[in-house]
């Protein structure tokens, strides 16, 4: 349990990932399809992903490492976009019974906190994979097909057939 509660940052993290992104994109399905309908499923998804994104910011590490830091003012300021943009969809939508997601400059900002999202997406990954290279499974291994690979003590292994695809890229039998 101890586990669950140290690492709940990572566990609450996806939620807003998936959340805020779809939002957007089911309103502009809403407006590009003239369906009603979507709109809605971009306010459940708007409400749920400030949820997490409060709590991802609440769970956060604390640490005095600078990139961190960047990570964390990000996300701070990826909360703080979301809390308006729910905010003010919820009080045009109970005040004047308007569906906000329509507008071009809800939109325009919409757009701006998925791209806060994904570039605070990216600071945190970098922090968390920054011993992997590019497409390499967890414990090292080359995620490609037919790449040569890697040993967990860091040794070289020498290029021969038995550990190479040929250049067909196929298995040898």
């Amino acid at each position: 349990m101890a586990y669950i509660f140290k690492n709940l940052h990572f566990i609450f993290i996806h939620i807003p990932i998936a959340m805020l992104i779809f939002s957007f994109v089911f309103d502009i399905l809403a407006i590009a399809l003239k369906k009603k309908d979507w709109h809605t499923a971009a306010v459940l998804c708007l409400f749920v992903g400030t949820l997490g994104v409060i709590a991802s910011v609440w769970t956060g590490p604390d640490m005095p490492n600078p990139a961190v830091q960047k990570h964390e003012l990000y996300g701070k300021i990826t909360m703080v976009l979301f809390i308006i943009l729910s905010a003010i969809r919820l009080w045009i939508h109970w005040k004047k019974k308007a569906e906000t997601g329509r507008k071009p400059a809800y939109l325009a900002a919409a757009f701006i906190g998925v791209l806060l999202v994904a570039y605070t997406g990216h600071l945190g990954g970098q922090m968390v994979h920054k011993d992997k290279g590019p497409m390499q499974r967890p414990n090292g291994q080359p995620a490609m097909q037919g790449e040569r690979p890697i040993p967990a003590n860091g040794a070289t292994v020498p290029s021969s057939p038995a550990n190479s695809a040929p250049a067909s890229g196929k298995p040898s039998p």
